[in-house]
């Protein structure tokens, strides 16, 4: 009897336990990063998204309706969840969420990439770094964009202060909401220091710093300008035959240093003779770049140079050179909407004020 009275009370121990430490994991159990989509294609697209505990029964839920009808699983334990979803409908809007064992997250969306005849509409900015204001600029940035509602958004770099640092990784996606509904695609600024977190969290084509695709209209290319790869010739052969292998009606190119700034990191002349003459002879539209930050838009011959560093980080005062068409100090993103005729580019304060804008057509 008395046995039996020592086995009842450890039982009654362990199942409390348990409880309490089941409970415990449940309250304090969340999505730190995402979900977001990565790596559209016209059938396919990729969801993204980390826990902060290991979970083995992980899924993406999907459809074209809130209701998520369909289910793709990944039920590989571990904090970082990747599932590929297959069998889409190109240039079209889909819901999804994800779930962890017993954690869901909220109904977001995507699209998947549109046809070359379908009309786009994509968000551009860069420097979002918020470290220094404890990310209350870089906030309100992002939130702009959401209210936007762009189908994807180019970032041109210095995502953080500090690219090895996860916990300002984590930051970054969390006061960046946009990333839920929107594809974002990124280049390599100086600040990521080619930290690991960067090649997990973004699917780039051959893990490369270098990547190129196409979308609705308009080829786009990220370039790796960081000096130990912009000086590279295998990046600058890459260049050369995707230049020459496009056929898109329009060409968008983004990486971080400016060829052509008059804020204070000022331009970085050398990318001007390796790539400038490239981006001239093969009539490139628009050249995105980042670092100062602040926003220029110069013309040199037939190429616009838009320096759009104002997404968060501390602002930079800003000239006037030979090159310039309009610069000023301020936080902002810009806007572009194309078809296979037409570019339209809005660069957009935050308190909505469209202060730079033209049009490209074809």
């Amino acid at each position: 009897m008395k046995n039996l009275i020592i086995l009842i009370i450890l039982t009654i121990f362990f199942i409390n336990s348990t409880i309490s430490v089941n409970g415990l994991d449940e309250k304090n159990s969340q999505i730190i990063i995402g979900p977001y989509p990565q790596n559209p294609e016209f059938d396919s697209i990729t969801i993204i998204w980390e826990t902060n505990i290991s979970t083995t029964n992980n899924s993406v839920h999907y459809g074209l309706t809130q209701d998520c009808e369909q289910k793709k699983y990944n039920n590989i334990s571990g904090n970082f969840h990747t599932v590929e979803l297959n069998g889409l409908i190109s240039s079209t809007k889909y819901f999804y969420k994800v779930v962890s064992d017993h954690i869901e997250s909220s109904i977001y969306s995507f699209y998947t990439k549109f046809e070359e005849n379908s009309s786009t509409r994509f968000v551009i900015y860069g420097d979002s770094r918020g470290v220094w204001d404890n990310w209350v600029n870089a906030s309100i940035v992002a939130d702009k964009i959401e209210i936007e509602h762009p189908y994807f958004v180019l970032h041109t770099g210095d995502f953080v202060k500090n690219g090895i640092y996860i916990d300002q990784w984590i930051d970054f996606f969390s006061i960046s909401t946009f990333i839920h509904n929107s594809t974002l695609y990124p280049a390599l600024g100086n600040h990521e220091q080619y930290g690991e977190a960067y090649f997990k969290y973004f699917l780039l084509r051959n893990n490369e710093p270098w990547y190129s695709f196409d979308y609705g209209s308009v080829h786009f290319i990220s370039l790796d300008s960081n000096f130990r790869n912009s000086i590279k010739l295998s990046q600058l052969s890459w260049l050369l035959k995707d230049l020459k292998s496009n056929n898109q009606p329009f060409t968008i190119i983004f990486f971080h240093h400016p060829p052509y700034s008059s804020g204070n990191h000022g331009s970085t002349i050398y990318l001007r003779f390796i790539w400038g003459l490239f981006f001239e002879y093969f009539n490139v539209d628009i050249v995105f770049n980042g670092h100062d930050h602040c926003y220029e838009r110069g013309k040199v011959k037939s190429v616009n140079y838009i320096v759009t560093g104002g997404g968060g980080a501390p602002p930079y005062d800003t000239g006037n050179k030979w090159w310039t068409v309009h610069s000023e100090k301020t936080f902002h993103y810009c806007l572009i909407s194309c078809n296979n005729d037409q570019l339209s580019f809005n660069a957009i304060k935050l308190n909505g004020t469209i202060f730079d804008s033209f049009v490209i057509q074809k």
